[in-house]
């Protein structure tokens, strides 16, 4: 029975879908009475809500994109030693017959010299797949300067000449540089037999890149909407919602452009790099910039449907799930991984980076109240017959961790 949990994440507080479930597992981890040990590279105690029961580590340093030194930056992006030296320190005053790491995200902060630390000591170790970080150099399996998913093999002679970098091919090549040492030294992902996947989909697209012996688990991240009243949306506003990062692998000016185009109302939820564009080139949409979990599942009851345009594959679209917990029906790109949520009877697709398919999805679901109406009830019910709420995530990510400690005691023996 695992007694001692290690998480590893960049941040101590949330940034992003991988921080929320990193911090959320460790806070309700550690309700249970487990001993739980938070290790991170960067800090903010001010936004950190890691509960006091967690015992926090942090080696108390910048991330990648905002080390004031570049030289730095591009050296600890590498290869952290700071962050190594701390976590082998933790480990060496714990029983690893006890004790699982599971690691959440390290590609920003802490470097795959943790992965290191973790294949020497012989821990107990699993690894959430939130992105494709494990395998692609620059994590989305995606070219950015084409706005289109990339279908080359990873880290092959095609893949190192493809500049498919967000800012430059020598960008690219650091990050090929970077997946280099991760894969030969740092032992990621070789090194780690165990893997939690969030949805099929991404399962799919990553287990040719992962090592032949690997076992991937599969669990869906939790939907935090667990108000005991469970009320459902008011979709007779006519009003469409978008909730996510403003980037271009995102569709958010897809999704700008199809609501222009169709004529509705859209409300958008949400921060990034297009966040001071696109106001003036849409003038009619109504940008809220990031909000709280609250006012975003407020968002979501007082309006029509959600739309996920998205030109990636994305790992899980969880924000998906939690508009069809809310009976806020959905509009989604049929090449991205929250396309297996929606059915026809609680949203339907589009054909991916089509605006013009996007567009007539929106007029046809909007204009007809009566049949959004059907699919808000239908999507209310049908998540709340199985509802992927934290307790049920909790109990999933304790049995994956007995498995993995169970697992780790059979290799050991095997050896001796």
């Amino acid at each position: 029975m695992v007694k001692n949990i290690v998480l590893l994440n960049d941040y101590d507080y949330i940034t992003g879908g991988s921080g929320q479930i990193a911090v959320t597992t460790a806070n309700a981890l550690a309700e249970t009475g487990r001993r739980v040990i938070f290790l991170s590279a960067v800090s903010n105690p001010e936004r950190s809500t890691l509960s006091p029961k967690v015992e926090k580590h942090s080696t108390q340093q910048y991330d990648i994109l905002n080390n004031p030194s570049r030289i730095d930056a591009l050296y600890k992006g590498l290869w952290n030693n700071k962050s190594a030296k701390l976590l082998r320190s933790i480990l060496e005053s714990i029983d690893p017959a006890e004790t699982v790491i599971h690691i959440h995200s390290w590609i920003k902060a802490l470097s795959s010299s943790v992965g290191k630390v973790i294949f020497d000591s012989g821990f107990p170790v699993v690894c959430t797949l939130h992105d494709f970080f494990t395998v692609c150099p620059n994590g989305g399996f995606y070219n950015y300067p084409r706005n289109e998913i990339c279908y080359l093999k990873p880290m092959s002679l095609s893949c190192i000449c493809s500049n498919c970098d967000v800012r430059s091919y020598p960008q690219k090549i650091w990050r090929v540089a970077r997946q280099g040492i991760q894969s030969q030294f740092g032992k990621i992902p070789g090194g780690i037999r165990h893997f939690i996947a969030v949805s099929k989909f991404s399962e799919d697209i990553l287990r040719p890149w992962l090592p032949a012996s690997a076992r991937i688990h599969p669990l869906s991240n939790p939907v935090t909407y667990s108000e005991a009243s469970r009320p459902r949306a008011d979709v007779s506003s006519g009003k469409l919602l978008y909730i996510g990062r403003l980037s271009p692998e995102k569709g958010v000016v897809l999704a700008c452009e199809a609501a222009r185009i169709a004529g509705v109302p859209l409300t958008i939820l949400g921060d990034g790099p297009l966040k001071d564009v696109l106001p003036a080139q849409y003038p009619e949409v109504d940008f809220k910039g990031w909000q709280p979990q609250s006012e975003v599942f407020r968002e979501m009851l007082q309006s029509t449907a959600l739309v996920l345009p998205s030109v990636c594959y994305e790992t899980q679209g969880l924000v998906v799930l939690e508009s069809l917990s809310a009976g806020l029906p959905a509009i989604v790109a049929d090449k991205c991984a929250a396309r297996d949520y929606v059915d026809g009877r609680n949203g339907v697709t589009f054909r991916s980076g089509d605006v013009a398919d996007l567009s007539e999805k929106i007029r046809t679901m909007l204009q007809d109240r009566d049949k959004v109406e059907e699919m808000s009830k239908y999507a209310h019910t049908r998540y709340w017959e199985n509802p992927l709420l934290p307790e049920s995530f909790i109990k999933g990510t304790l049995d994956i961790y007995n498995l993995v400690l169970q697992d780790n005691k059979k290799e050991a023996y095997a050896v001796k």
